[in-house]
């Protein structure tokens, strides 16, 4: 359930970044700054769980595939 959770928080922060750099330019879509401010923090944490604790991921991926069945 926690994995369902952070991956959604993720999800939305990119979304809500993608958003506020659209609506703050309308006129053209700065991909520089949705790349460093909205993708860049949402995978960071995941990448830092995979590079010190790689066993963490395996369980959730399990987790995620036994609880949609």
């Amino acid at each position: 359930m926690k994995v369902k959770i952070f991956l959604t928080l993720s999800l939305a922060w990119i979304i809500f970044i993608g958003y506020f750099t659209w609506h703050t330019t309308p006129k053209n879509f700065q991909w520089d700054e949705w790349f460093w401010f909205g993708i860049i923090p949402a995978i960071t944490p995941y990448l830092l769980v995979f590079i010190w604790r790689p066993n963490v991921i395996t369980k959730c991926i399990k987790a995620v595939f036994k609880d949609d069945n």
